[in-house]
């Protein structure tokens, strides 16, 4: 028994001596040889494997790092900013203009070991590889470096994924390689610059101006650390990290990144306590961007002259005939003037502050201007609507309405054109409507023209007269005489668009529609001897790259334009709309215009109220405004809505805003147009007699003032009759005559006038007339008035027509037989 416990304990003591198997001699040495050779087949695996995604990643080249878009800037006719074009809404900036706190911030939310690594952090590699297993292969945490992310956002490795059909993890391979690349081209300051000015911050901003701005309203160097925070955050998801639009969601990833911040020592506890109690408040001024309808039509005009793939690539200058001042005063005149209207109590309508967005078209109140320089075409303001966000609808290029009353000088343009005069009387007297029937089919047509709520008739009146106060019943008489045909034709020269089924009574009253462009080239025909403005525009005059050399160059020419009608009758109109301001419908209207303004204007209004215009001129600028709702509404803006309420403080602004040069100008008068005093009141020749009873502005009593004006006429119509309401003496404040029995006779057709000079019997007040060269040198003296007495039918002149006598027809003659 003592032997076999000796030999057992024997045996154990030489089991126990025996060396465990990773002690035993050469046990390191062969795992050392077997990791190896794994190592070995591994890496050779490995570099099978990867090795075109490594040599392609060696294809990219690499100065296309920083080729990202850069905005093309729109300068205004004299070199001023007026907006940017760009796909991308982006500024960028220089990296030692990016703020510290944003660059911990981005750091520590996105690549806290940037500084170390060199494009690729394998440790976070390994830790997103043991989530992916721990949540059996859901990704919950990434581990692209921020080189990683320049890499796949510079050279659009997504898209190329997508287009060669492979995985994530391919594409990744790629990335990877192609940041070890960047990393070993750039400085880490380099690489911070070209993603802080590339990365896609959410809402359409690109790079950290663009979203400061956006979101804060202010630029980087003055954001709070918190407010960087909230902006990293954005880049794990634009879209639904955005605090536009999720406010709650943005301030959860901006509490995580503070967190972040803190644990790497980058901010204390305390400052992370403050930091996280504050709310993400918004005060968005983003940049100003290309979207606009002339902005629109600027880049198209830029495109078509340098190329689509050229000017994608932005960077170029963009010098056009906009003149900033016009361009801004337009857009906030019309948003200010509309604004007032929707804010009075009892509008009906759609309000602009209350739209919301959605597929339908706003049906709110719109609004749109155009000013052009009528001689070359130059545009000088375009607002094609009133907010492009809302409605990329252009009025201007596409829209048509009709121009109401502010058709009238269109009309006496006709009529001067076919044989009428400024001596041309109508009847100002109700009319019923069912002569032209617009907005029904009975009673008494509306007097809204005059565009004040108590209209009054005055009877027979001057052409003048009519168009100054913009009277619908005498202007329609008026055309009347002139005939539809005939207006219609003219109105064609003009450039409208008149269809020959439309030649009804309503035409004369700017029932059909038209578009801006044909408005302002019509209504500019009056200051050019006739000649339409111009009917092609210019928006863009040079281009250049970013090295300042021109790539487009504008070569003058002249733009498409018609003759409308003579030189004389443009002249004649001219001086007519001229009266609109002084005596007319808008007298009052005009006291805020600058004092260089010498051009003229006509507003005008439909019979509904639904829509207005103002269009008017000086001797080198047209300019139109209109306003009313895009759907064609029926309903009035509201009751009593005029052209001069509406449209005319818009058109007011902007034209306030030329310089004195474009302002002013004298329309010249042509050598065919003979001047004539003629009476306000009657249209007729006028006698030193010739005054009207008006109210005194200041004291609102009635005064008497000077009825003679100039008139003018084309050569050869001036002949016309003495004034017969004023030739018989002066008149009175109650504007009766003080002596009317010596008035003279006058037939009820057209007045008599005396060929020759002829006296019978006693001259006791020694109105005898001179004859000869002594009678023309008394005529041309001022106050000067002879009358003669006619015996004989042989010396009167009837004017252009011989003058029937009616006579009535005998009775029937009976005889009776005793």
């Amino acid at each position: 028994m003592g032997r076999h416990m000796a030999a057992s304990s024997s045996s154990w003591r030489s089991k126990r001596l025996k060396p465990r198997f990773y002690k035993r001699k050469g046990f390191w040495a062969g795992i050392f040889g077997f990791s190896l050779l794994l190592s070995i087949i591994a890496f050779i695996a490995w570099n099978a494997y990867s090795k075109p995604y490594r040599e392609r990643a060696m294809t990219y080249d690499l100065e296309r790092i920083n080729d990202i878009e850069v905005p093309s800037i729109i300068l205004d006719r004299h070199g001023r900013e007026i907006g940017r074009i760009f796909v991308e809404n982006r500024s960028m900036m220089a990296f030692e203009d990016i703020p510290q706190n944003f660059i911990n911030s981005l750091k520590a939310g996105e690549d806290s070991r940037f500084d170390t690594h060199d494009g690729v952090d394998y440790i976070g590699v390994v830790r997103a590889a043991q989530k992916l297993v721990t949540n059996r292969g859901e990704i919950t945490q990434g581990a692209s470096t921020i080189t990683q992310q320049l890499a796949r956002d510079a050279f659009s490795l997504k898209a190329e994924a997508k287009r060669r059909q492979e995985s994530g993890f391919q594409r990744k391979m790629v990335e990877m390689f192609l940041a070890q690349r960047i990393e070993r081209r750039y400085r880490k300051d380099e690489i911070l610059g070209f993603f802080v000015n590339r990365s896609f911050l959410g809402s359409g901003y690109y790079g950290l101006r663009s979203a400061s701005l956006g979101y804060f309203g202010k630029e980087p160097k003055d954001l709070t650390v918190y407010e960087c925070a909230s902006i990293v955050t954005v880049l794990r998801n634009p879209f639904e990290l955005s605090p536009m639009n999720n406010l709650e969601a943005n301030k959860k990833g901006r509490d995580h990144v503070l967190w972040r911040m803190k644990e790497e020592g980058m901010i204390t506890g305390k400052e992370l306590a403050s930091y996280q109690s504050m709310p993400v408040k918004l005060n968005p001024r983003p940049l100003q961007r290309g979207t606009s309808h002339v902005y629109e039509l600027i880049a198209e005009e830029a495109r078509n002259a340098i190329g689509e793939d050229a000017f994608a690539k932005g960077g170029f200058t963009i010098r056009t005939t906009i003149l900033k001042d016009a361009q801004d005063a337009a857009l906030a005149a019309l948003q200010s003037t509309l604004s007032a209207i929707e804010s009075q109590p009892g509008y009906i309508h759609a309000r602009y502050a209350d739209y919301k967005k959605s597929t339908l078209p706003p049906s709110y109140l719109q609004g749109a201007v155009f000013m052009m320089d009528h001689e070359t075409g130059e545009v000088l303001a375009y607002v094609g609507g009133r907010d492009y966000a809302h409605s990329q609808y252009d009025f201007v290029a596409k829209g048509r309405k009709p121009l109401g009353t502010a058709f009238f000088p269109f009309v006496v343009a006709a009529g001067f054109s076919n044989g009428l005069t400024p001596a041309t009387l109508v009847e100002d007297q109700q009319m019923d409507n069912r002569m032209i029937m617009v907005g029904g089919r009975e009673g008494i047509l509306g007097e809204w023209g005059a565009e004040n709520s108590k209209p009054v008739f005055e009877g027979e009146i001057p052409v003048r007269k009519a168009l100054e106060k913009s009277k619908v019943a005498a202007m329609i008489r008026f055309g009347s005489k002139a005939g539809l045909d005939k207006v219609a034709e003219s109105a064609r020269r003009f450039g409208f668009q008149i269809p020959d089924e439309e030649k009804l009574p309503r035409m004369l009253v700017g029932w059909e529609s038209a578009s801006m462009l044909e408005a302002v080239a019509a209504i500019s025909s009056f200051a050019r001897a006739g000649e339409t403005g111009a009917q092609s525009t210019v928006y863009v005059d040079r281009i250049e790259d970013s090295t300042g050399h021109a790539v487009m160059q504008r070569v003058a020419q002249e733009p498409k334009r018609g003759q409308a009608l003579e030189e004389a009758t443009a002249y004649q109109v001219h001086n007519m709309l001229q009266g609109v301001a002084t005596n007319g419908n808008l007298s009052g209207s005009m006291s805020d215009m600058k004092p260089a303004f010498s051009g003229v204007v006509k507003t005008g209004a439909m019979h509904d109220f639904s829509g207005c215009w103002s269009l008017g001129y000086t001797q080198r600028i047209g300019c139109g405004v209109w306003c009313g709702f895009l759907q064609g509404s029926a309903k009035p803006i509201y009751e009593g809505a005029f052209g001069k309420d509406v449209a005319l403080p818009v058109w007011k602004a902007v034209m306030n805003t030329l310089p004195d040069e474009l302002l002013h100008g004298e329309i010249a008068r042509p050598a065919s147009i003979v001047e004539v005093d003629v009476c306000r009141v009657s249209g007729q020749r006028a006698s030193q007699y010739c005054y009207e009873t008006v109210d005194d502005p200041t004291t609102g009593l009635p005064k008497l003032r000077d009825a003679r004006v100039k008139e003018f006429f084309r050569s050869g119509t001036e002949r016309i009759p003495i004034c017969p309401v004023h030739s018989g003496g002066m008149p009175s404040i109650d504007n009766h005559q003080a002596n009317d029995d010596n008035a003279l006779a006058t037939l009820d057709a057209v007045p008599v006038r005396a060929k020759e000079p002829l006296l019978l019997g006693n001259d006791p007040y020694l109105s005898e007339i001179a004859s000869g060269k002594n009678r023309d040198e008394l005529e041309a003296a001022e106050g000067s008035f002879f009358r003669s007495i006619q015996s004989t039918y042989d010396a009167i002149d009837l004017g252009d027509e011989e003058a029937q006598l009616p006579m009535s027809q005998p009775g029937k003659l009976e005889i009776e037989v005793e």
